[in-house]
C-alpha cells in the first residue's frame, strides 16, 4: 500500500483530497498542528503534530513515504512576513527535509493559488509572466520559485487552483447564508469573470497530478473548464435556494468601507482580518484561467459544473443546518 503524507488534511481542500485518497486505498498520513481538529478525518489516519516549519521533528517519518502533498498554508495574516514565512519558506523548509531524509519519494505536489498568478478577463495559461497583487499571491509565487529550484532534484508538480467551493468551505458560505436569507448581493461589475472548481474535482486533479509521470516538472490550472461572471453565480445560489430573492448591487466601495471596518476590529483584536483590504483588491479583480492544459496531458476530467456544484453545496449546508 503506498503511502501519502499530507499537510494542510484538517482544512477545506485537504480533507476532501484525505477522504479521495482513502477511497483509492492509499495510507494516509497527516501532520497537523497540536490545535488541530481532526473530527472530520477518517479514524484510520496517522497524525504528526508539528509545526510546518520544523519538518525535522518527524524527519524518521519521511523515510518511506511514497508521496507528499503540500496543501497548508495562510490565506490571511496580521503581518506580511507570516504569508512569506508559512507559504514560501516552509516549502523550501520541507524540500530540504525530504532531500535529506526521503528514500523513495515519487512526488512532491504542492497546492499553490491562482493568486500567484495574474488577474485577467481573458484567460490566462501556465506560461505567462506572474503579475500577483497582494502579498498572499506574492508568496504563493515566492513557494512556487522555491519548488523550481528544486525541480532537478526531486519530482515536483504545481496546481494553482482557482476559486474552489464546496461543502464545509467556510469562506463562500457567507453568500450561501445571505441567499438563504432571501439576499442576493452584488458587488462591483456584475460581469467580471473568474474560474472555479468544485472540490472534489480538485481533489481528483490533485491526485491525478500526484500519480501521473507526465506532471513532473510542470505547472497547472485546475478548474472546472468554463469562464463564469458573478453574476452567473450569484443566479445558481439564488436558484439552489428555494424562496424569494432580492438581488442588491453594491458599488466597489461598500467592499472597501467593509475592510475598513473588518481591519480595525481585527487591530484591536489582534486577529488577522477576515476581509483585509488586500482580500478586497483580489474581490474586486478578474480571475479568468485556461484550464486545458492538465485536461490534455494529464487527462483530467471534472465532473461538475457550476450549477451541480452550487447545488450540491447549498445541499450540505441544508443538511448540515448551516443555513
Amino acid at each position: 500500500m503506498k503511502k501519502v503524507l499530507i499537510t494542510g488534511a484538517t482544512g477545506f481542500v485537504g480533507s476532501s483530497v484525505v477522504s479521495a485518497l482513502f477511497r483509492k486505498n492509499y495510507k494516509v498520513e497527516i501532520i497537523a498542528r497540536e490545535t488541530s481538529r481532526l473530527d472530520h478525518l477518517p479514524a484510520e489516519i496517522s497524525v504528526h503534530r508539528c509545526s510546518l516549519l520544523e519538518p525535522y521533528k518527524i524527519a524518521e517519518k519521511l523515510a518511506d513515504i511514497d508521496y507528499f502533498v503540500h496543501i497548508a498554508g495562510l490565506t490571511k495574516a496580521r503581518r506580511k512576513e507570516d504569508f512569506y514565512k508559512i507559504n514560501g519558506e516552509a516549502v523550501k523548509i520541507w524540500l530540504d527535509a525530504l532531500l535529506r531524509y526521503s528514500t523513495k519519494l515519487k512526488k512532491f505536489v504542492l497546492i499553490s493559488s491562482q493568486a500567484a498568478a495574474r488577474p485577467s478577463d481573458i484567460p490566462i495559461t501556465e506560461d505567462d509572466e506572474p503579475a500577483p497583487l497582494t502579498d498572499y499571491g506574492k508568496s504563493k509565487l515566492l513557494g512556487e520559485k522555491y519548488a523550481r529550484e528544486f525541480f532537478k532534484k526531486i519530482p515536483i508538480t504545481i496546481i494553482r487552483p482557482p476559486a474552489v467551493y464546496g461543502p464545509r468551505d467556510r469562506d463562500i458560505f457567507f453568500y450561501f447564508r445571505l441567499a438563504s436569507k432571501g439576499i442576493l448581493p452584488l458587488v462591483g461589475n456584475p460581469e467580471r469573470k473568474f474560474s472555479a472548481i468544485y472540490v472534489e474535482d480538485l481533489a481528483c486533479a490533485i491526485i491525478l497530478a500526484m500519480e501521473h509521470p507526465d506532471a513532473v516538472g510542470e505547472t497547472f490550472f485546475a478548474t472546472d473548464g468554463e469562464i463564469h461572471t458573478w453574476r452567473k453565480f450569484s443566479d445558481e445560489v439564488g436558484n439552489a435556494l428555494a424562496g424569494k430573492k432580492i438581488r442588491i448591487k453594491l458599488p466597489a466601495v461598500a467592499l472597501w468601507l467593509a475592510a475598513a471596518a473588518d481591519e480595525t476590529i481585527s487591530f484591536m483584536a489582534r486577529k488577522p482580518a477576515l476581509l483585509s483590504f488586500q482580500k478586497v483588491k483580489e474581490l474586486l479583480a478578474p480571475w479568468a484561467a485556461d484550464g486545458t492544459k492538465i485536461q490534455k496531458k494529464l487527462g483530467f476530467s471534472p465532473k461538475f459544473d457550476l450549477k451541480t456544484g452550487i447545488r450540491k453545496t447549498a445541499l450540505w449546508y441544508r443538511e448540515n443546518r448551516w443555513i
